[in-house]
């Protein structure tokens, strides 16, 4: 249903109601359940609703899946997405944001020591995750290093062949510049570099998605 939902072939999109599944009635195992938290994680991130995926828990009887030992394949994933949802939630909402912010370096230090224990599989979630928590809290004199680490997340997302992360790096790149700098030109040159990387991976409905998000200043008509 997230593919579904991603390729604009559903009415839906963080909701997994339609063709596929209804998940208001899904009755499955531990393990499938484990796997459709995966999959609202991903949801949440790739149509802006990042409020909803940081406050995502981990259903009680799930928690021996998502150990970073032991765990299974797709805990990083998981880990991974829930860090970006509180980090850009924690950029949106003052009243949380130590609090997300806590929670979101808390996951990002996991993976960072993963990384080091010899995990080469989730070099370019770590580098989004250093430039997500850059951009938290990045002063005036601070905003060269944060836009120094999202262009290093985007270039290693794309080298890797990783689209959806690539894209994901563009288009958090150009949260950045639009709400941090005030540079509407370079973010304009991200967005529809974000477009080009979800259109090449087959996501019409995420690309849909960032064209109506952000159509003002892909018309040139934004107030930015």
């Amino acid at each position: 249903q997230l593919c579904l939902n991603l390729m604009g072939l559903s009415d839906n999109t963080v909701e997994f109601v339609g063709k596929a599944m209804n998940e208001n009635n899904f009755a499955g195992s531990h393990f499938s359940r484990t796997f459709l938290l995966v999959a609202k994680s991903i949801a949440y991130n790739l149509f802006v609703e990042y409020e909803l995926g940081a406050n995502q828990g981990i259903e009680k009887g799930l928690e021996r899946f998502f150990k970073v030992k032991g765990g299974i394949f797709v805990t990083m994933m998981f880990m991974y997405h829930q860090a970006l949802s509180l980090y850009a939630a924690a950029r949106n909402n003052k009243k949380k944001k130590g609090e997300y912010r806590t929670q979101a370096n808390h996951i990002r230090k996991k993976l960072i020591s993963s990384l080091k224990s010899g995990n080469p599989n989730i070099i370019h979630y770590v580098s989004l995750l250093n430039a997500e928590n850059a951009a938290v809290e990045s002063k005036k004199n601070q905003q060269e290093h944060a836009i120094k680490l999202y262009k290093s997340a985007i270039i290693t997302s794309a080298r890797g062949g990783y689209a959806m992360d690539a894209g994901l790096a563009h288009e958090r790149f150009a949260d950045f510049l639009l709400n941090k700098i005030g540079d509407t030109q370079e973010a304009k040159y991200h967005i529809e570099e974000a477009i080009r990387c979800y259109n090449g991976w087959g996501a019409m409905g995420k690309v849909n998605h960032l064209r109506d998000h952000y159509q003002e200043i892909l018309t040139g008509l934004s107030a930015y």
